[in-house]
């Protein structure tokens, strides 16, 4: 029998999940503020997130958990019978994607613009920033 499983993998900025989504290639769907969409997973059940995530038959639902952070959920079994992605293969993807928007998006905001961008061959990104000071 499947149920949902609640990762560990904890983010705290909701635009930088969306733009990871986006560069995985995947269709979620937000709820408007103050509501909350349904996630599926087996045998109709159902939970109410944040965001849900589409894997086909099943969805991953982006959750906020009560301190702030959004975490992520879904009957995994059934995305990986469905989908062919594990727990672990999704959180890895979304947790490299996600803290590059998060890090250059901070980056931006503190007046940093991006300068070069190299994938290395173990699979992390080097970024390399600068800022222009007028004196």
């Amino acid at each position: 029998m499947s149920h949902f499983t609640k990762c560990a993998l904890k983010m705290t900025n909701l635009a930088a999940i969306k733009k990871a989504l986006e560069d995985m290639q995947l269709k979620f769907t937000e709820a408007e503020e103050g509501q909350s969409v349904s996630v599926r997973g087996y045998r109709g059940d159902k939970l109410q997130a944040a965001m849900s995530i589409d894997m086909g038959r099943y969805d991953i639902g982006v959750i906020q958990n009560e301190d702030g952070t959004f975490g992520v959920t879904a009957d995994w079994w059934g995305v990986e019978t469905t989908k062919g992605v594990s727990e672990a293969e999704f959180q890895d993807q979304l947790a490299q994607k996600y803290q590059y928007h998060n890090v250059k998006q901070a980056c931006e905001e503190k007046g940093y613009a991006v300068e070069e961008e190299v994938n290395e061959e173990d699979g992390s990104i080097r970024l390399v920033v600068r800022k222009w000071v007028s004196e």
